[in-house]
């Protein structure tokens, strides 16, 4: 999404007139129906005249275009700003200039990142020229119009308007030689620089004719997010379309740089918590670890409780790579009980929170848990961790626990957190929105932005809108008993809502691959074979574990209808002690709710529940008007 798409002319008439911040958070309300926050006004009052200056200087025809705060796809992250035209030669050039309003920074340690003053202290961040490229190599793989092999030449550079660089160049630190390759290929322009950048743009846009480019760009089909399970073969071949957008950067550098200080003289140890809600990209970050760690011939494994992730994580590597090698480095959580210490550099654990307390059902070591045998085994240990995605009274994995774990072994604690959305269409505002549903946390959270969201009155028309419509999946929670037994040769039809003559399998157990196989389409996912799977959309049965009270104006956890007894805590006794079964039934719906990239429809067995939504969704249409 473009927040601003106009010409140069009526772009620099809007900065002229000081109208420009009005536009923009017109336009925003429109497009977006957000409210902007202080500070991003003001970066709007400070960079976007020095880009007007700019502009003015070069002479540009009218009908070269500049577009504003465009929203990548499927993330939060916005490119400042881009500029639309053709050069002499009738070569058509799209150029994004990242904007920074820094004055002073600090180099520091990992590839691509810097220190600089960010929310009042100092912080590491991605380095400009970085950002800059990332977010073109990310365009380049994500928007049609903007393929590598498009007639459109996407460039980057980025523009620091109030930043003066050390008189002597070598000593700046945005200079250092760790950050060359990025600066070359994403240049840098500081405070002085601006004529300079004026020549950049100038040779790039000279001829104008930039509003078919625009209109080219914005209106580019977007492909469907990079999903882990059909681009991992690339991954062992340094793939771009695994791109790192900043946190995520960071905490990738930070694990690589505890990575590279370890003594392998010295039994110490070091444990890094990457905490991270739905849609962060934790998989991502993990696997672009492998990849880079593999290839620095490290020993390392990568994690994953779930078996139906990490079985679909192989057979897409094996069946595009052909070879069944990669298979050995997938691991189950299960695997680390006899392992000696230090045996492993780094073990990457993806959805930790799902650990459990033994190892393997005939091996058990007392005082033991998968967390302390990942630990043990590895000088590294990193986990990817998500406390509201704990949904079985058998998963132990929580940031405390491991925490724990990590310091009974005397090993060195580093926490990193996530807080961008990349799936749910990078709708933060969803999750905010499902948190207040769900858990009641704010009062004022909104449900917009681009994410799809809808309850449908019926199981088969949710059937029909997720699965035969859109090619999504159905899900639902744990509120139907699971006949493993075939009857007739058949799955036997557990999930039944009688009233509307609605009845379908649990997901194939002998099929771990459901996800992605066709006749997943007409079964029924559970919690514990997608988690940590994403799909493009999924329909959600909220059976009656989950209810509304009206009179009460809340809702419900029915233990009585919750049927996985596996995860099913005890009843706690007193009457007024809160049941831990309500906690892990709330977090299997924000779970499940939470696997889409692009929609979520909901059908909701109780009729209270369902109109306890709706409503919700009309208070917040009334809150946008």
């Amino acid at each position: 999404m473009i927040i601003y798409n106009e010409s140069t002319a009526k772009f620099i008439e809007h900065v002229m007139e000081q109208r420009i911040e009005n536009v923009l958070l017109e336009r925003v309300k429109e497009k977006m129906n957000q409210f902007v926050s202080m500070s991003e006004i003001r970066s709007w009052t400070n960079s976007l005249p020095q880009m007007a200056k700019v502009l003015r200087a070069a002479k540009l025809k009218e009908d070269t275009h500049v577009l504003l705060e465009y929203k990548l796809p499927s993330t939060e992250k916005r490119i400042d700003f881009l500029i639309t035209g053709e050069d002499q030669s009738g070569n058509q050039n799209a150029v994004i200039v990242e904007l920074k309003q820094w004055q002073k920074t600090e180099v520091a340690m990992g590839d691509g990142i810097v220190k600089t003053l960010l929310g009042g202290r100092i912080r590491e961040t991605v380095h400009p020229s970085y950002q800059s490229l990332s977010y073109k190599r990310y365009l380049e793989n994500f928007n049609e119009a903007l393929y590598a092999d498009s007639s459109i030449q996407l460039s980057s550079c980025a523009y620091l308007h109030n930043y003066i660089p050390e008189r002597n160049r070598n000593e700046e630190p945005l200079l250092h030689d760790r950050y060359t390759n990025y600066v070359e290929q994403s240049p840098l322009y500081f405070q002085f620089d601006d004529l300079e950048l004026s020549e950049r743009i100038k040779e790039a846009v000279v001829a104008g004719k930039g509003r078919e480019i625009a209109k080219r760009i914005e209106e580019g089909r977007i492909r469907p997010s990079k999903r882990l399970v059909e681009a991992v073969n690339s991954l062992f071949k340094g793939n771009e379309e695994f791109i790192l957008l900043d946190e995520q950067k960071v905490a990738y550098e930070k694990v690589l740089s505890i990575y590279n200080d370890l003594d392998h003289e010295s039994d110490q140890k070091h444990t890094i918590l990457i905490k991270g809600g739905p849609g962060t990209g934790k998989s991502v970050i993990g696997l672009n670890l492998m990849n880079f760690l593999l290839g620095d011939e490290a020993t390392i494994e990568y994690i994953t409780p779930n078996q139906s992730f990490r079985e679909i994580l192989r057979k897409k590597l094996i069946g595009r790579s052909g070879f069944v090698e990669i298979r050995s480095f997938f691991k189950g959580s299960a695997s680390y009980v006899e392992t000696p210490n230090n045996y492993y550099d780094v073990l990457v654990c993806d959805e930790a929170h799902r650990l459990k307390n033994q190892g393997h059902m005939k091996k058990k070591i007392e005082g033991e848990n998968q967390a302390t045998q990942i630990i043990r085994a590895s000088r590294l240990s990193v986990f990817f961790i998500d406390d509201e995605q704990v949904i079985s009274n058998k998963d132990i994995g929580r940031f405390d626990l491991l925490k724990e774990e990590a310091e009974k072994q005397n090993s060195i604690v580093h926490v990193v957190e996530l807080d961008s959305q990349f799936r749910c269409s990078g709708s933060g505002n969803y999750l905010e929105w499902l948190d207040n549903l769900l858990y009641d946390r704010r009062e004022d959270a909104v449900l917009d932005g681009d994410f799809e969201f809808e309850v449908v009155d019926s199981p088969h028309g949710l059937y029909n809108k997720v699965v035969k419509e859109k090619g999504g999946r159905l899900l639902a929670g744990y509120a139907w008993d699971w006949n493993t037994k075939l009857v007739d040769g058949e799955l036997s039809k557990d999930v039944t809502i009688d009233e509307h003559q609605f009845a379908m399998p649990w997901n194939d157990p002998n099929r771990i691959d459901w996800a992605i196989h066709p006749e997943g389409a007409d079964q029924i996912g559970c919690i514990h074979t997608v988690q940590g799977l994403e799909m493009e959309y999924v329909g959600v049965i909220i059976g009656k574990d989950l209810t509304y009270d009206a009179e009460t104006m809340s809702l419900q956890v029915n233990r009585e209808h919750f049927k996985d007894k596996g995860a099913r805590p005890a009843k706690p006794k007193g009457t007024y002690k809160v049941d831990p079964l309500d906690q892990l039934v709330r977090n299997t719906y924000k779970t499940l709710m939470t696997r889409g990239m692009k929609g979520c429809y909901v059908y909701c067995v109780d009729e209270q529940l369902g109109e306890r939504i709706k409503k919700l969704m009309n208070k917040n249409s009334e809150n946008k008007l």
